[in-house]
């Protein structure tokens, strides 16, 4: 490998990642618009409810072990070994704790078809723990299309699993099968994909877990803040209406789920090279600000006003209570991503503590909106709560990003003006659209041919009275006169 330098690999390992991020995204989507045609809300109610506690078990004891191989300089085989062994700890203890907890999880959730759900997937668990170190090697050797291989195999072989089950079972054991195999198939691949085999090693246990006992602690935290509303979700609602809740969460944040993160991937890198100046870096943060912004507050503000059309066209009319989850999600993802060139300046600068402090406090609003929305509204009071905690995440971030970093709220809300601006009225005007138009694939096309010419004439406009400065909109524009010039010149 020492013909590849580190700007290949990088692109190369960049190019990996995102095919293998979009191609699972996709099979799983397909997969969700085909079985819900096929099974109720409330089996996949009844499923989610048990990956929450697989989800929640497993953080508490992830260990981190391929975090700090790769941390390494140099790698033995005692370490491959010990790492693969403490690995091996984790998934059995896992399994075990998930075996203990299955029929306390189906009293918290009040549904006892809960419990056989997880003792099935205690024992993939366990089976999953033999998997060998084949990822973390195949990243060292940035060989990266080994961790898209197993991601991508494993997945459809889930779907085609899934889906097979759907039309023979017609219930949440389709879903179960899935999963299962899932989990069995990527074990497999390790062993099919590279030559390498983990044998028991203890020797080098105390070092590793030095590394990886914060990712431990890191780890749970994050996961108490990500999934804290669907606990409070599958306690206070039925199994129906939790199907509703999870995957109306999950299609509302999708689109701009996929979009921001995409762009982001190589903010803090290129941030870091010119952190030096700070005046360029306060432009280039303002500059990705107004560029991320551009892009992800209409798809959110469209999607949101968009719901139910959308629902019913993916999803089926079973799912129409799903719509209120789908467009309070969509806003609130792309709040969630708004300030993110913010929180990568703040990492840059070393002020991962005061993040950390954002993040509980977050945690922390979002619990005291939720007391009285939830009694009131039900699991839409439950979005709105997390709506209301992420719009307190946004204003801690600007506070910090101002005392900090130097970014002030004014330079901020000016930056994001224009785009929400935009796509506030574009929704409202797709609003409209949407009540005059009958039948919900015409709505669909209406609504999105109308939101696409109505935002595209505000940017173009607003760009033009705001002095046309560099951005997204004279890159494209650049880019359209080049094309221009080269089909000319051809």
């Amino acid at each position: 490998m020492s013909d590849v330098t580190p700007k290949k690999a990088l692109l190369k390992g960049a190019f990996w990642t995102l095919a293998s991020r979009w191609s699972v995204r996709l099979l799983g989507f397909a997969n969700t618009m085909v079985m819900a045609r096929l099974i109720r809300p409330e089996d996949y109610g009844i499923v989610a409810m048990a990956m929450l506690v697989v989800g929640l078990v497993q953080t508490l004891l992830d260990t981190g072990t391929g975090t700090a191989i790769l941390r390494m300089k140099e790698v033995t085989r005692d370490d491959l070994d010990s790492a693969w062994t403490l690995r091996l700890m984790e998934f059995m203890a896992a399994a075990s704790v998930l075996a203990l907890v299955a029929y306390p999880a189906a009293l918290y959730f009040k549904d006892f078809r809960v419990t056989p759900i997880l003792l099935v997937f205690a024992a993939c668990i366990a089976i999953q723990g033999f998997a060998t170190m084949c990822p973390t090697i195949a990243q060292r050797e940035l060989n990266f299309s080994i961790d898209f291989r197993i991601a991508v195999i494993g997945k459809l072989t889930g779907v085609l699993v899934t889906v097979a089950g759907g039309f023979y079972f017609r219930d949440y054991r389709a879903l179960v099968a899935g999963i299962a195999s899932s989990y069995l198939i990527s074990t497999l691949l390790t062993y099919l994909l590279h030559p390498y085999r983990s044998t028991w090693n203890t020797t080098k246990l105390r070092e590793i877990w030095h590394v990886t006992k914060w990712i431990t602690f890191s780890g749970m935290a994050s996961f108490t803040l990500r999934k804290g509303d669907e606990f409070i979700a599958a306690r206070v609602a039925t199994t129906q209406n939790y199907g509703y809740y999870n995957v109306g969460a999950d299609l509302g944040q999708m689109p701009t789920g996929e979009v921001g993160p995409a762009i982001m991937r190589s903010f803090l890198p290129v941030l870091s090279t010119i952190q030096a100046d700070v005046e360029r870096t306060r432009q280039a943060v303002l500059k990705t600000l107004l560029a991320i912004n551009t892009l992800i507050a209409p798809i959110g503000a469209i999607f949101s006003v968009m719901a139910v059309p959308a629902t019913l066209l993916l999803l089926g009319h079973q799912w129409e209570p799903a719509a209120r989850i789908v467009a309070v999600f969509a806003v609130l993802s792309s709040f969630q991503i708004m300030l993110s060139p913010l929180n990568t300046l703040l990492t840059l600068r070393g002020h991962t503590k005061v993040q950390s402090h954002i993040v509980w406090q977050e945690f922390l609003v979002f619990v005291l909106a939720a007391i009285p929305l939830v009694p009131a509204h039900g699991i839409v009071g439950l979005a709105f709560a997390r709506l209301i905690g992420v719009v307190a995440n946004c204003t801690l971030l600007t506070w910090n990003a101002w005392r900090h970093c130097g970014i002030s709220p004014r330079d901020v809300l000016l930056t994001l003006a224009r785009p929400w601006l935009g796509a506030a009225l574009t929704a409202l005007a797709v609003y409209g659209v949407l009540q005059v138009v009958d039948g919900v694939l015409w709505q669909i096309l209406a609504g999105s041919v109308s939101a696409g010419l109505l935002y595209a004439s505000w940017c173009a406009l607003t760009w033009q009275l705001v002095g046309r400065p560099e951005g997204l909109e004279s890159t494209v524009l650049d880019r359209f006169v080049a094309w221009r010039h080269a089909r000319a010149a051809g």
